[in-house]
């Protein structure tokens, strides 16, 4: 009989003949989830292994009935959806392209895929659609998460694909602020170079690892505005000498 570890373990290896036949013997079984609301997709998601397996294993639950972006759990306007357990835990790209081209929504992801310094990730989210500048509105974004967690690969991803240099987190610093404050190495400074106007920013290739505070936010600024603090602080940090 049918039990609800065995048809986890099953979910969990991907054993997705083993799966099918366990939902028809109980399915009562369908609906169930963990003390933080993973369904068997989420199980089968989070779980590495065979991208076809992995497919085959999706597609049954799909069809029995579970959710293509259901959350498991939900953090503001956030949601923990089956594609965030594939980026995040599963890091299965193929799996994750079977999603998206199921129609599955690419946003909610990003970070993920920063965190996990996964470049590949990264693009695919964005070929598909996904908000480069999600969590904005609440000063987090994929670009800033990057910076604070010097995960600098894929912050040069991001700013390649247009994020903006210029965003401001809830304390109203930029990403050169929170680079500026952890004494980012200066070759990380040239990432940002690119993407801002080149004639002013040259100077950049020269920022020290010196800490600098970050000034305070000037009311009134918008986002990647004209003239914002950063270039003044570059300035300033080049201005103490070696």
């Amino acid at each position: 009989m049918v039990s609800k570890t065995s048809l986890r373990e099953s979910v969990r290896a991907h054993r997705w003949r083993d799966v099918e036949k366990g939902l028809a013997e109980r399915p009562d079984l369908l609906d169930a989830s963990d003390e933080r609301g993973r369904n068997w997709l989420h199980h089968a998601c989070m779980s590495p292994g065979d991208s076809e397996a992995s497919i085959r294993t999706v597609e049954v639950l799909l069809a029995a009935g579970l959710g293509l972006d259901a959350p498991a759990f939900t953090e503001g306007t956030w949601r923990a959806t089956p594609l965030w357990h594939v980026i995040s835990r599963g890091r299965n790209l193929e799996l994750a392209t079977h999603f998206l081209e199921r129609g599955a929504d690419p946003d909610h992801c990003l970070f993920a895929a920063v965190w996990n310094e996964d470049n590949d990730a990264i693009r695919l989210l964005l070929r598909y659609g996904a908000n480069i500048e999600e969590g904005a509105e609440r000063g987090e974004t994929p670009l800033l998460g990057a910076v604070a967690w010097s995960k600098f690969g894929p912050a040069e991803e991001l700013l390649k694909a247009g994020a903006d240099p210029n965003v401001r987190n809830a304390e109203g610093a930029t990403a050169l602020h929170l680079m500026l404050k952890k004494g980012s190495a200066p070759e990380h400074f040239q990432l940002f170079c690119p993407a801002r106007r080149a004639k002013r920013h040259r100077r950049c290739l020269g920022t020290d690892r010196r800490r600098v505070a970050a000034p305070q936010a000037r009311p009134g600024l918008s986002r990647g505005g004209g003239d914002d603090v950063a270039d003044p602080l570059i300035a300033g940090a080049k201005s103490q000498g070696p």
